[in-house]
């Protein structure tokens, strides 16, 4: 049966319009450089053009059927693109510069009497030297009409007192880190929480000598930077994982450096010097200008990664296989929201390669006193559990699951990269995918030491200088470029 010229003049129209749409979605993510989508248009375009030809002289037998399965393959690629170009870019305008321009540092008033908040007005109340953003937390009490505070110089002496006043990173590792003070014994009067803005300034950033600069030559800003990964623990309170990512878009390269978790350094808020894991109660900038300070440079974005939502990325791209060069049981049960592992089985891990869960995954991530290297090992397993993730993604099954991967993802992190920072990167590795991507370790020699400005002795990692200073000297260079070169 012919169709009517009528009917086929509105399909033909019906079909172009649906190629616009594809087009603008594609168009929309701002991820293909623009050659690229020159040629993704010219492709839909030109077979729209063959395909309305075909149909539009209404032959039968091999011109009508070409010209239905060129419609039929183009509407396909066509929905699909309007489908998953609309998915994706919802995605990365929430996903992307989506961290607070503050963030909370919870405080609380503890006693071992059963005091109410109101008792409190005549009262002294003791804190820590160190404890850091207390200025913030007066003014607080102050509208409480609570505004008399005493300073003692350790968290012992502090909590001896009738009243004291702590923060709530300090309160979370008593109780979980099973410290000589019985935190348990204490009451909780208040809790409340303050706002503390981010900044970014540049802490310690160092240039290159100036025998050296004459070698190089330093490329602008947005041609190189620096982000800061931080990983925190499921208590959404210290910071396990602990990367410098450096980018340099003139040479093509990415420099990745890991810092264990347990780097004696100092606090570049402070000055004094804590475990960078332990930082991380204090607030992520806390270990972003510690981290720039040692490595003297600054650090323009950073990704906040939530530890606890890789068991939601992992079971939503369903699984991942886990290659482990030994055998092991891990110290931790799988579990989440605590570090009793009395509340859990432990993983038994076999040498070779195993499917694992999301709770499998996490319990493997967070696993490090099975190895005779630590810290060390549990980072090459961050990495391994990373690519194994990546890999699971390009599979063609997550066709399907794309849109619940991307939610999971979104879940996973804050960060203050901006989206146009992301299409632009993306753009670069479509013109030249061969960036040179290096990576580079900080090492250390184990001791006990005090942490959280004294109050306890715990494992700490003093750094070994050699391997930082060398560290140092290649993250600098990134943001330089021989001039031999230019």
């Amino acid at each position: 049966m012919r169709l009517k010229r009528s009917i086929r003049v509105i399909l033909i129209l019906l079909f172009l319009v649906v190629s616009i749409i594809a087009a603008k979605s594609i168009y929309d993510l701002s991820v293909l450089p623009m050659k690229y989508f020159v040629r993704v248009c010219e492709g839909i375009f030109v077979i729209n053009f063959v395909a309305a030809f075909c149909l539009f002289i209404n032959k039968r037998g091999f011109v009508k059927g070409f010209s239905f399965i060129l419609y039929l393959l183009l509407n396909i690629f066509c929905v699909a693109a309007i489908y998953y170009g609309s998915t994706t870019n919802k995605f990365l305008n929430n996903a992307f510069d989506n961290a607070e321009s503050e963030y909370k540092t919870k405080f609380l008033l503890l006693s071992k009497n059963d005091y109410e908040l109101n008792d409190l007005k005549e009262k002294d109340i003791a804190y820590y030297t160190d404890l850091q953003y207390k200025e913030k937390a007066f003014a607080e009490l102050a509208k409480k009409d609570i505004k008399t505070f005493l300073e003692y110089p350790d968290i012992n002496t502090t909590l001896e007192q009738d009243v004291s006043l702590i923060d709530n990173g300090m309160y979370i590792y008593l109780k979980e880190d099973q410290s000589e003070i019985k935190i348990d014994e204490y009451n909780i009067i208040y809790e409340f929480e303050v706002g503390i803005e981010l900044s970014n300034e540049a802490i310690g950033e160092e240039e290159l000598e100036e025998e050296e600069k004459i070698e190089y030559q330093q490329l602008t800003p947005g041609e190189y930077y620096n982000i800061f990964l931080g990983g925190y623990d499921f208590t959404n309170t210290f910071m396990d994982f602990n990367m410098l990512v450096s980018i340099n878009k003139t040479n093509n390269e990415i420099l990745i450096t890991t810092i264990p978790r347990d780097f004696y350094i100092t606090d570049a808020k402070v000055g004094k010097r804590d475990k960078l894991s332990d930082m991380g109660a204090r607030g992520i900038e806390t270990n972003m200008a510690s981290v720039a300070k040692l490595f003297g440079v600054k650090i323009d974005y950073y990704i906040k990664v939530n530890t606890k939502s890789l068991v939601a990325l992992v079971d939503a791209v369903g699984g991942i296989t886990y290659c482990s060069d030994q055998e092991y049981t891990t110290s931790h049960a799988m579990i989440l929201d605590t570090y009793n592992d009395s509340l859990g089985q432990k993983l038994h891990v076999k040498k070779g390669c195993q499917y694992l869960n999301g709770i499998q995954t996490l319990t493997v991530a967070r696993e490090r006193l099975a190895f005779k290297t630590g810290d060390n090992q549990r980072q090459k397993n961050c990495a391994k559990i990373m690519q194994a993730i990546l890999s699971k993604m390009k599979t063609p099954g997550m066709a399907v699951k794309y849109p619940s991967v991307l939610e999971a993802v979104s879940g996973f992190y804050t960060t203050t990269i901006p989206k146009e920072l992301i299409t632009s990167s993306i753009q670069d590795l479509l013109e030249n995918p061969n960036w040179n991507i290096k990576t580079q370790s900080v090492t250390g020699y184990g001791g006990q030491d005090y942490i959280f400005f004294g109050s306890t002795k715990d494992y700490v990692m003093y750094p070994h200088m050699n391997t930082v200073n060398a560290a140092k000297r290649k993250i600098q260079g990134m943001k330089y470029k021989k001039l031999s070169e230019l």
